[in-house]
């Protein structure tokens, strides 16, 4: 995969008022039109049939009211933060408490244009080694990563691509350790009938080429006295990939993410 600028790649889609919503104060009854930048993506393969679909994690806002001149936040106001392929979508915001798993739902269910403008990372470049990844950080250059995982038995490989926003680095013993997100990371398990949802949110940690971990977001119980109290969504399982590890720089006054 061509490596993305994240920082200038979007999403846009329109919807039209739905006018059974009747909540209060509610939104102006004049559709809308929005532009999201992407967190990240992935492309998903099955290599037997050679079946392979893309997935766009957009970056997240907070739930309003459109275009009132009174108040704007809902309150209390929810993460707006969703999944998207070009076909379907599903919600991947959640409430303080654990309230189960969504479904998907298809785009002309509820929207009149969906669009994604993915832009190259200008004068990418390959970098191969520890060194490479040093000096590019040194550069302060923009770094994008793309961490390709499989599954042998199910014959299922995911490409998850995504700014390098956080990295550690040790010049002396020439390492460095990404710890960033958020990704989405795909349940090669899973049994539920669309691949979309099969993904879950999780973080990425490695200091090597060639294996990955993931702190990923699960139901969490919440326990006092030695009782459950609630159940919430928080990253509280990890999970370690054999991996394939890509990394590119952007040109020096580049974007990247």
């Amino acid at each position: 995969m061509q490596p993305t600028d994240f920082a200038n790649s979007y999403h846009t889609r329109h919807a039209e008022s739905d006018l059974k919503d009747t909540r209060k104060p509610g939104h102006m009854k004049w559709g809308n039109w929005a532009r999201i930048l992407l967190d990240a993506r992935c492309v998903l393969t099955d290599e037997r049939s050679g079946e392979s679909d893309e997935f766009f994690l957009i970056v997240p806002c907070r739930t309003e009211w459109m275009y009132r001149d009174d108040v704007l936040f809902q309150v209390p106001s929810r993460e707006y933060r969703v999944l998207w392929s070009r076909s379907r979508h599903i919600s991947m915001g959640r409430a303080m408490t654990y309230m189960g798993e969504p479904d998907s739902v298809e785009v002309t269910e509820r929207f009149t244009s969906l669009a994604f403008a993915i832009q190259p990372l200008p004068g990418a470049q390959d970098l191969e080694t520890e060194e490479d990844v040093i000096e590019a950080i040194k550069e302060r250059l923009p770094i994008v990563a793309q961490t390709e995982i499989w599954d042998s038995e199910r014959q299922m490989r995911a490409v998850i691509e995504y700014p390098v926003r956080t990295i550690s680095f040790q010049t002396e013993k020439k390492r460095f350790q990404v710890d960033t997100g958020p990704v989405a990371l795909p349940d090669f398990g899973s049994t539920r009938e669309h691949w979309i949802e099969w993904f879950s949110m999780a973080h990425v940690i490695y200091n090597t080429f060639d294996r990955a971990e993931f702190i990923v977001r699960r139901p969490t119980p919440i326990e006092k006295d030695g009782k459950e109290v609630c159940t919430v969504p928080h990253y509280s399982e990890r999970q370690i990939f054999e991996a394939k590890h890509t990394m590119f720089c952007g040109a020096k006054g580049g974007s990247g993410g």
